[in-house]
């Protein structure tokens, strides 16, 4: 069962209100609100760029891996 298969499957399980949460969720990943980004937002920014040039990074599935083996 692929991505889209399984969240239509799961739909059917959902409350109204629930539902109306989908919808609002799926309005808003389909237009985003556009927000200025603040002072310290611009700043943090600016740090992971300087980390992402100088190859200090972790990869997603590097961390998840890591984060699960530690839960366990």
């Amino acid at each position: 069962m692929n991505l889209r298969e399984e969240i239509i499957k799961n739909l059917d399980s959902l409350s109204e209100d629930a539902l109306e949460g989908v919808l609002e969720y799926i309005r808003f990943a389909q237009e985003p609100e556009e927000v200025e980004p603040t002072e310290e937002e611009l700043k943090a920014i600016a740090r992971g760029k300087e980390e992402i040039a100088k190859g200090e990074v972790v990869s997603w599935r590097d961390l998840k891996k890591e984060l699960e083996k530690n839960a366990v």
